[in-house]
């Protein structure tokens, strides 16, 4: 009888066993897979970051720029005719701050993927900054960088 209780015992223990190693299994995998999906979040999360962040510095610098310039300009009390009347221009623009979220597209495309976001952002700032370089020609032509060469 002492054989029959220990073929039970020993039955018990496979059972509990294998019931033991796939609950440990099942949670293994369970933790894997939201690692994964984590890790590809972050993934693309920080990709996406990092592109509105480049769209975002962009045409927030192109618009502080003028800002600065024209503030710098009423500052120093400038009697230039030419840069009297661009500021002048600059005001009628009536331009949202560069932090303004007027300025930044991809509340108005948050169903596109990102390069479709980041073209159209694009295009506006483009669309804007010729705006601006047709309303003020002396204070664009400032900002142009020059090839030293």
């Amino acid at each position: 009888m002492s054989q029959a209780a220990s073929s039970d015992e020993e039955t018990d223990f496979q059972v509990v066993s294998s019931t033991n190693y796939q609950r440990v299994r099942d949670k293994v995998g369970k933790i894997s897979y939201a690692d994964g999906i984590a890790d590809g979040r972050e993934q693309v999360f920080q990709t996406s970051f990092d592109q509105g962040y480049a769209d975002g510095l962009n045409v927030g610098l192109e618009l502080a720029k003028f800002r600065s310039f024209f503030d710098t300009l009423a500052a120093a009390g400038t009697k230039d005719e030419n840069l009297l009347k661009e500021q002048k221009a600059y005001k009628e623009l009536n331009l949202p701050k560069a932090t303004d979220k007027q300025h930044f597209k991809y509340l108005d495309h948050q169903n596109e993927p990102l390069n479709v976001v980041s073209e159209k952002q694009g295009i506006y700032t483009d669309d804007l900054l010729g705006k601006c370089a047709a309303s003020l020609p002396t204070t664009a032509n400032l900002f142009i960088s020059r090839d030293s060469s």
